[in-house]
């Protein structure tokens, strides 16, 4: 049923029956606009949600929403950010930076240079990421995949932050974006983090998931990094990092590392390369930071 307290300008159903009414058309009519799209939704299916009686839900019921707005030709999220995804979403915690007092302090005055969406909107479903270093271990490139969730309204863009090893000028380019473009890049004038936007493509919804890939590229005047590692400021489904060493360049040593949100290391053992690639993977992890650092070669 529809939360007798939102007013009916703020409910899906009430945004569903005023598109109806100004494109004057029938539910019949909209059941089979919507199965030419490939998504059959019964004429009953479309009254309850018309009435309030029942919202969307499966899968195919929110890609039916997307197909709606379409059709009734209003702007991407009309209908879908009325949707509330609470139940498919669970309870979310407010998301922590995690890095230690610095850095955290810089990060949030990067996010706010960017003019960033809110990390509150999103959480990472998952991120794999590649570093592929130079015969010195020093990091050459990271390559990125990451799907994320939107939590609530509608998302257009993805902040990114990178703390630098040490102060400095340079800063990293990213390339071979897909699922997106880079529209915005800013860095610190403590001159240790930086910060990019990425535009997506499409606008994601709530409860909708989307994905990027997108490579970073180390300048050789950027300050010898030895480590790979991913900050996140909510729980993920998995985080995985590899680290691939050139043939005959294996580090002397190399270890897995865990830092709290606070950026307080709680854990580090040695990592074994096999096959020149290190890696490490949590299911669950965060808030906090997963790493691979290493020395030698």
């Amino acid at each position: 049923m529809a939360d007798e307290s939102t007013s009916d300008s703020e409910t899906f159903a009430g945004a569903l029956r005023r598109a109806l009414d100004h494109r004057g058309l029938t539910l019949t009519a909209v059941h089979a606009l919507l199965a030419d799209h490939g998504n059959p939704i019964s004429i009953a299916t479309l009254s309850y949600w018309r009435s309030g009686q029942r919202r969307p839900e499966a899968a195919a019921s929110l890609s039916a929403v997307d197909d709606l707005e379409q059709i009734l030709g209003l702007d991407p999220g009309s209908l879908s950010s009325l949707v509330n995804p609470t139940a498919r979403l669970g309870v979310q915690p407010e998301p922590l930076v995690p890095f230690e007092e610095r850095a955290r302090r810089e990060t949030e005055e990067t996010f706010a240079a960017l003019a960033a969406a809110a990390q509150a909107d999103i959480r990472e479903i998952s991120t794999h990421m590649t570093a592929y270093t130079h015969r010195d271990g020093s990091v050459d490139r990271t390559e990125f995949v990451s799907v994320v969730q939107v939590v609530r309204g509608v998302v257009t863009e993805l902040p990114l932050i990178d703390v630098a090893p040490e102060e400095t000028d340079a800063m990293s380019r990213i390339l071979d974006v897909v699922g997106g473009r880079l529209v915005r890049e800013y860095r610190h004038p403590g001159r240790l983090v930086s910060g990019i936007v990425i535009e997506l493509d499409e606008p994601a919804t709530a409860g909708s998931t989307f994905t990027l890939q997108f490579t970073e590229q180390l300048p050789r005047d950027y300050p010898n990094r030895r480590s790979a590692w991913h900050a996140t400021a909510r729980p993920t489904k998995e985080t995985l990092i590899r680290v691939v060493f050139p043939e005959g360049a294996d580090p002397d040593w190399c270890e897995e590392y865990v830092e709290s949100d606070t950026g307080d290391e709680v854990w580090a053992q040695r990592a074994v390369v096999h096959g020149r690639i290190a890696h490490a993977m949590r299911h669950g992890f965060g808030p906090g930071v997963l790493g691979i650092r290493w020395g030698g070669s």
